[in-house]
Parts: structure tokens; C-alpha cells; sequence
């Protein structure tokens, strides 16, 4: 036997709030439950919510910092039932699911997550999801999220969800808006020793007057730079040796003949190459910081990259580059075009480096911070 708080966040919400806080108190008295409570995290309502919210003797806690993430973290941190449930405000979700998953939580499950796609055994009522979200959005940032991620979630966006909150509290959290959903269950996900996913119906939400709090394409756009930015980069390692591939090839074909192109497609890859192959380790630290879990043998080559080092390198290179130009234009030494370009793009290689080490530091900086 579980104890429960369910967390609504709201901004608001009169128009809906009463049908949620009902079904909830239903299920309250027909479910045997050690201890239950309502947390109704307020965002700054000028209607009747907070009114509505008395009448059913929830807790209301006042969140000034605006943002859907912002509201769900105050909940579940004033929480103080075992098991943490949160959803929507709109009756989109309909709580009287919520049995499904206390039977999961009685189970020993530590995360349970609710899926509204077929893909998952979910079902959505007509007009209870905008046709973008439905066939594009959610389906695509799902996958990628399955990809860069490793999670098993079919509906990474789902807000009906419920977990253990000492699972909860494993993890810290950065996001304060809408892709708060995802780092929330990917974390939960990592830190679970036993999680599922199961179906649930979306309806379309009581709002009449009001309009949806999610912003299609800033909300989307937000989750994807999260899941590129802190996912796993493989994909883009792979990238960056197919580039280093096609180099390797050009480089068959260098010759003095046609030596200014050879130079500039070299160049231009070697560059391109470089600057992925640090994407993936700086988004390996950064993610590693920010709480993902992360192989840290990968991290472990930041041990090996030192500033002065490469700075001291990169300007000997510069000096002798200088050295050897002016040795050339005075006819002291006879070079061709190739060698001399060969040897600036590895200067220009080696400051490459430089600031990207530089940018090593900077994220360190703000780790201590």
C-alpha cells in the first residue's frame, strides 16, 4: 500500500481545475491509500482556480517563477507521499486512470509512464490533440529521444506520469519549461530500477475561453536543442569519421596541378571534422554536469587537454609558419604552393583546438559555479 500526491500545476485553469480535483478525490476514497493529498501548484491565476482548489481542500503552493517544469518541481518538492503523480489542469488527462498506475506502483515499479499513442496501446480522441503534435512533432522528437537517449518511452512528452520521489530526488533539475517533461523522465528513467510504460486515453480538455499554455514550435524547438545538446552523440562521431573518410580520399589525390581546390576541400573538412569530434566530447561533459549519466571514460580525456600547452604549441607552430613565409619570399628556401597552405590550415587546426579547449575551461567554470 502506496502513499500518494498528485501535482497539477495551474495557471488559470477555472474552466477545468473542478473536474480534475473531483475524479481525484473519487479515486481517494475507493482506493486503499496510506496517505493522500492534492497539490495545486499555482503560477500566477487571476480566475476562480485557487477558489476551486479550497472547495476540495487541496494544498496550494504559490510558484512565482513562471514555467510548466517551474510549477511541477515546487509540487513535488512540497510533496509528502511516497509516490509523486503529476498531470495536466485541463481534464485532458482523466484521473480516473489513476489506478492503473497505483496497481503498477504496488508492483514495485519506480517510474510508470503514461503513453496516449497507439504505438504504446494509447488512444487519442478526436480533436483532443492538434494534428501537428499527433503525426510530427511528438512522434519525431520521441524517436530522436529514443535514439540519443536510450530510453524505451514511445510518448516522451506525455504529462500523466507517477514515480517513487526518492528516485525523484537522485537527480537535480535545470529545465523550467515544457522540456521539463523529457530531462524528468529520462533522469527518472537512469535512476529507476524498474520502470514502465503504459497506455492512456487523451481527451480533448475543458477549456473553453482559455488556450493551451504549450507553444508548438518555441516548446519543440527548445526539446530538440535539449535532446541534441545532452543526448548521446554517436551519430555525430560517425558523421565526423565519414568526413575524415572522404579527406583521407582527397588527400590520394593531392597534387601541385590542383592544389588550390585540394587545399580548400581539405581544409574546409578537416575544420568541419574537428569541430564535430569536439561537439561530442563537450556534449558528453556538458550533459555529464547537467546530471545525465554519462561514460566517464570518455570524459576522462579532458585529464590530457591543458591550455598552456596547446597555446604554447600553436604559437611555435605560428613562428615557424612566419619564419618559413619570409624565408620563402626572400628566396632563401624554395617551397611550393601546397606545402605552405598544408602547413597554415594545421596552424589554423591547432587554434582551432586552442579555443576549443578554451571553451573546456569556460564549462568547468560554470560546473564550480
Amino acid at each position: 500500500m502506496i502513499s500518494l500526491s498528485v501535482v497539477i500545476p495551474c495557471l488559470n485553469e477555472e474552466e477545468s481545475l473542478e473536474f480534475c480535483l473531483r475524479k481525484i478525490k473519487k479515486i481517494f476514497l475507493k482506493k486503499k491509500i496510506k496517505f493522500s493529498e492534492i497539490i495545486v501548484v499555482d503560477n500566477g491565476s487571476t480566475d476562480d482556480s485557487l477558489k476551486i482548489a479550497k472547495k476540495y481542500k487541496a494544498r496550494i503552493i504559490n510558484q512565482k517563477i513562471r514555467g510548466y517544469g517551474s510549477a511541477l518541481k515546487a509540487g513535488i518538492n512540497a510533496s509528502r507521499g511516497e509516490y509523486v503523480c503529476f498531470a495536466d489542469a485541463d481534464d485532458s488527462y482523466n484521473f480516473l486512470e489513476l489506478p492503473k498506475f497505483i496497481k503498477k506502483a504496488n508492483q514495485g515499479y519506480e517510474l510508470i509512464q503514461g503513453c496516449r499513442f497507439p504505438s504504446g496501446g494509447g488512444t487519442i480522441k478526436k480533436g483532443a490533440m492538434p494534428f501537428s503534435h499527433q503525426y510530427f512533432g511528438n512522434p519525431f522528437l520521441s524517436l530522436i529521444a529514443r535514439i540519443f537517449f536510450k530510453i524505451k518511452f514511445n510518448d516522451i512528452y506525455c504529462g500523466f506520469r507517477m514515480f517513487k520521489k526518492t528516485t525523484y530526488k537522485k537527480n537535480f533539475y535545470f529545465s523550467n519549461g515544457m522540456e521539463f517533461a523529457v530531462e524528468n523522465l529520462i533522469k527518472l528513467d537512469q535512476s529507476s530500477s524498474k520502470s514502465c510504460e503504459i497506455p492512456i486515453t487523451l481527451h480533448r480538455d475543458k477549456r473553453i475561453k482559455n488556450q493551451s499554455h504549450l507553444k508548438t514550435f518555441s516548446d519543440g524547438f527548445k526539446t530538440l536543442k535539449f535532446i541534441l545538446t545532452c543526448g548521446n552523440q554517436s551519430i555525430l562521431l560517425v558523421l565526423g569519421f565519414l568526413i575524415l573518410f572522404y579527406v583521407a580520399g582527397k588527400l590520394v589525390f593531392f597534387n601541385s596541378s590542383s592544389s588550390f581546390d585540394n587545399v580548400l576541400i581539405f581544409g574546409l573538412s578537416t575544420l568541419f571534422l574537428i569541430q564535430i569530434i569536439f561537439f561530442f566530447f563537450f556534449s558528453n561533459l556538458i550533459s555529464e554536469y547537467l546530471g545525465f549519466k554519462k561514460d566517464n571514460i570518455i570524459n576522462r580525456i579532458y585529464k590530457y587537454i591543458n591550455f598552456n600547452y596547446s597555446f604554447i604549441i600553436a604559437l611555435s607552430f605560428l613562428i615557424i609558419f612566419i619564419l618559413i613565409y619570409i624565408a620563402d619570399s626572400l628566396k632563401i628556401l624554395s617551397l611550393n604552393f601546397s606545402f605552405l597552405n598544408l602547413f597554415l590550415l594545421l596552424i589554423l587546426i591547432l587554434f582551432q583546438i586552442l579555443i576549443n579547449i578554451l571553451i573546456v575551461s569556460v564549462i568547468e567554470f560554470f560546473k564550480k559555479k
